[in-house]
């Protein structure tokens, strides 16, 4: 899903839906009346009925685990039993130990081992686990951090596989990861041409480690609506802008909620974010993220279930995990 952020394609893997059915259409946005940017965490703010809510209407358990409090508190609804490695259950505790700091590799591998554990003292029918990409977001895939990295997430998934062989398990993203090198204020381009706007990042959120709240899309919200066909053309011409689109275009291409959106969506080239700045207008960066266009390739995995035609969206795996469940 547009934009290539977390919050945006775990709920639509949990829905099914896209953004503009399920509502979730970023990271963090701006609440025009109230003059105020809102992190889009709360699970109210869901409008579509998740894979566990449907479970529990066929008498079914369902159990969610995240590394990120954050995602554990929006994906909640209808879930009967919830845990993050930042707030861990303490039978959780007691039996595996303490989580890692959920600023290393080791943590990933901790959320396997409570799920295993889980599965044992309650038997889900259903459970979902988030793990979290800050190593992605420090290291390319090429580099021995990354590839130990992975042998991690590889022993969590055999633990389950090993123990639950029978299971339906999907592996999927939320979104891909690229370097970037470039970063730009569009807000201080923008007002520096004379046009008062507010332009928030998509990947905006509370873990500054992973990205620095700088995104490889933005939303821009105009103070006077009659500058935005000043603003698109100042944004089309800047270095860096891969693609700018109007609040309709967004929402007709890519699912989104049009009254939501702002004014208007730019999209970055492969390696530049957009975000706010200290020292001017453009900074050299060296970092990973993601939010452009350039991070929609991600992988599909599938064990102990057909494949029923391609699976192009990761919104799909939803629907997978209610016919297994024979769900309708």
């Amino acid at each position: 899903m547009v934009p290539t952020v977390t919050n945006v394609n775990n709920v639509s893997i949990i829905t099914g839906e896209y953004p503009a059915e399920h509502g979730v259409f970023t990271n963090c946005y701006y609440e025009v009346e109230e003059d105020r940017e809102v992190y889009m965490e709360s699970p109210e703010m869901i409008k579509s009925e998740t894979i566990f809510e449907k479970a529990s209407r066929s008498g079914l358990k369902s159990v969610l685990i995240t590394v990120k409090d954050k995602l554990r508190t929006l994906l909640s609804c209808g879930v009967d039993e919830s845990f993050s490695a930042e707030k861990p259950a303490r039978w959780v505790v007691d039996y595996i130990g303490r989580p890692p700091n959920i600023y290393s590799s080791e943590v990933n591998l901790w959320i396997f081992k409570s799920a295993e554990a889980f599965m044992q003292k309650f038997s889900p029918d259903i459970i979902y686990i988030a793990t979290t990409d800050y190593i992605m977001h420090k290291y390319p895939p090429e580099s021995p951090e990354a590839r130990r990295h992975m042998r991690l997430l590889d022993e969590g998934i055999g633990l389950i596989l090993d123990k639950y062989p029978d299971s339906v398990i999907g592996i999927t993203a939320d979104h891909g990861m690229t370097a970037k090198k470039t970063a730009i204020d569009l807000e201080k381009v923008l007002a520096g041409k004379g046009v008062k706007a507010k332009v928030v990042p998509t990947v905006k959120d509370r873990y500054l480690p992973h990205h620095s709240n700088l995104s490889g899309s933005a939303y821009v919200y105009l103070k006077k609506i009659e500058d935005v066909k000043k603003a698109y053309d100042i944004l089309r011409d800047v270095d860096g802008v891969e693609e700018v689109l109007t609040a309709t275009e967004a929402s007709q291409r890519f699912h989104l909620p049009q009254e939501k959106v702002g004014d208007l969506l730019v999209l970055g080239e492969v390696d530049y974010v957009f975000g706010t700045l200290t020292s001017g207008v453009i900074e050299d960066v060296d970092l990973r993220s993601h939010g452009s266009l350039h991070e929609r390739v991600i992988p599909t995995i599938l064990y102990g279930v057909e494949r029923e035609g391609e699976i192009d969206e990761n919104r799909l795996l939803a629907q997978i995990a209610l016919r297994g469940l024979e769900i309708v």
